[in-house]
């Protein structure tokens, strides 16, 4: 009698749930599956369907508790299919399923696959990929799914920074699926980083025959040739940024665009994008285009004001309240009043039209002038407290891009410990961010460094600036820390990875936008010794240390 009854009950509740999904009445769903796990708390797919419309609504943790409930019973693949369809979407609740290897070590279905795969990648634990793949790919699969295993193999090579066998995964999985545009795409990406940048631009080729407003392939074409020194082809790629990388950066105005015409009798909006890096760089350009002539409104972030404004007194200067960091659902904000002006540019479209040649770079000399007084209170004390002592700035990682550009970006402690047997030297922590941690494992590992509290380059730039200015030399990686030091004219050592960003080219020697930057290229990914004993060469050739120590 009783489980007639109940028997009853569920039929009708099916039936509700039936119309509740014809009308897309959500809460009388939310209200009946909440009522069908009470009475079949063992019924998979309610679960999954609960978890469903929780995650719709937001109610994360709510979800994930009738997700891991859902797992635990027994089997349903329809439920798994529902489970990850969810999962895949909210990626901040990946993070927090630490029993997906029991789920899928329970039911090794597709759908459990990809939630263990999903996990690990958000976890960054790519080395445990590896084994994860290898072992599905023992399977009778057909050429399509071996292609597309082959490619979760490679995305977590890339991370690994393992980039040859990223290629080679991207490569096997051509042969599979040789009309694959994604791969065609990714492979371009994993041979960039190789260096074999020509077969990089014929997989773009393919791509582009096929998908010719590929806004992807042409901004990674622009970065090649960039790279390359291909530089009128290359900033005219570059406008594709607007596309993909800086979509949500990209501001749109009722005047025309610059391409050069006289500025007599007008005014100019030269507005700013991307990063601080990139901001001081295109800058190097500040200084011709007062040349043109006109009235010049030039939008500087707030970090770097009063620096501008010392150092060009004669424009005028729109301050932009955020760097581009403030996020909205993953999309920056921006709020800005604009004058009233004759034409607006993009900060980063002003080098189409004055460095479209290696020679139009000029002599890269300083632009930027620090505050007179601050520098004298710093080098005054950093005198007193390092008497005779040469001031060597380092900074040993950079980047808040892709895991594996802050990887390849990054100068382990070991590497570094040749700095520590300089002779009359104090290093000095130029390094942004939080640096507590990095700075004692440095110390145990025998590198004393000094950090200066009053000094916060991610605050107003002006104190970093000073600090610069009173230091021998900086050595950096790839970061901002080196943008500035070059438009101060601070003698730099730049350590540039091994696939180098675009703005410093494929040659070492000084820098074609700063002249006080010296470019020094890592040759084995992740491995910096070598080209840290090349600098330590190099700071004896140019006088700033006496004699480069000697091997023990």
């Amino acid at each position: 009698m009783q489980s007639r009854k109940l028997q009853a009950e569920i039929q009708s509740i099916g039936a509700a749930l039936q119309h509740a999904e014809r009308t897309q009445d959500i809460d009388t769903q939310l209200r009946l599956y909440e009522k069908l796990t009470r009475l079949t708390p063992a019924c998979t797919l309610a679960h999954a369907q609960l978890a469903h419309l929780l995650f719709e609504r937001d109610d994360h943790e709510q979800a994930l508790a009738h997700v891991e409930q859902a797992l635990t019973l027994p089997y349903d693949e329809a439920a798994d299919k529902l489970i990850f369809q969810h999962l895949h979407k909210h990626k901040p609740s990946i993070a927090q399923l630490g029993k997906a290897k029991t789920w899928y070590s329970a039911h090794p279905n597709i759908w459990r696959f990809k939630l263990l795969y999903e996990a690990l990648m958000h976890a960054q634990a790519y080395s445990e990929v590896e084994p994860l793949v290898l072992a599905a790919l023992e399977q009778p699969l057909s050429r399509t799914d071996q292609s597309h295993l082959l490619t979760l193999l490679a995305q977590a090579y890339y991370q690994l920074a393992r980039y040859h066998d990223c290629v080679g995964c991207y490569q096997a999985g051509l042969e599979l699926t040789p009309n694959n545009q994604t791969q065609h795409f990714n492979l371009g990406t994993a041979l960039e980083q190789v260096g074999r940048y020509s077969e990089a631009v014929n997989q773009y080729q393919k791509v582009l025959a096929l998908e010719p407003d590929h806004g992807g392939v042409h901004n990674n074409l622009a970065i090649v040739m960039l790279r390359l020194g291909q530089f009128e082809d290359g900033w005219r790629q570059y406008e594709w940024r607007w596309d993909i990388a800086l979509r949500e950066q990209n501001q749109h105005f009722n005047i025309p665009r610059w391409s050069g015409e006289p500025l007599e009798g007008k005014t100019l909006l030269v507005w700013a994008e991307q990063g601080i890096g990139d901001h001081i760089m295109f800058s190097t350009m500040l200084s011709e285009l007062q040349q043109r002539g006109g009235n010049l409104c030039y939008e500087i972030y707030a970090r770097l004001d009063s620096l501008f404004e010392r150092s060009f007194p004669d424009v005028t200067f729109l301050r932009r309240e955020t760097d581009g960091e403030t996020a909205h659902q993953g999309a920056r904000v921006f709020k800005q009043r604009w004058p009233n002006a004759d034409y607006q540019i993009p900060m980063g479209s002003l080098a189409g039209i004055f460095r479209t040649t290696r020679a139009s770079f000029g002599d890269g000399a300083a632009y930027l002038k620090p505050d007179p007084a601050l520098l004298q209170e710093i080098r005054g004390r950093y005198k007193a407290l390092f008497p005779g002592r040469k001031l060597i700035g380092i900074s040993w990682r950079g980047g808040k891009a892709l895991h594996t550009e802050r990887q390849s970006r990054r100068v382990g402690f070991d590497d570094l410990k040749a700095l520590a047997k300089l002779e009359n030297v104090q290093l000095i922590d130029l390094q942004y961010d939080s640096t507590e941690t990095d700075l004692s494992s440095l110390r145990d590992a025998g590198i004393p460094i000094y950090h200066d509290d009053s000094v916060d380059p991610t605050a107003i730039m002006e104190a970093q600036a000073a600090q610069l200015c009173a230091l021998d030399a900086v050595i950096s990686v790839d970061n901002s820390t080196v943008h500035l030091a070059g438009a101060l004219g601070v003698p730099t050592y730049a350590l540039i990875q091994l696939n180098p960003n675009w703005r410093w080219g494929m040659s070492e020697g000084p820098s074609y936008w700063y002249n006080s930057v010296q470019i020094f290229r890592n040759r084995e990914i992740t491995n910096w010794k070598i080209t840290i004993d090349r600098v330590i060469g190099q700071l004896a050739t140019d006088g700033i240390i006496a004699n480069p120590p000697q091997d023990d």
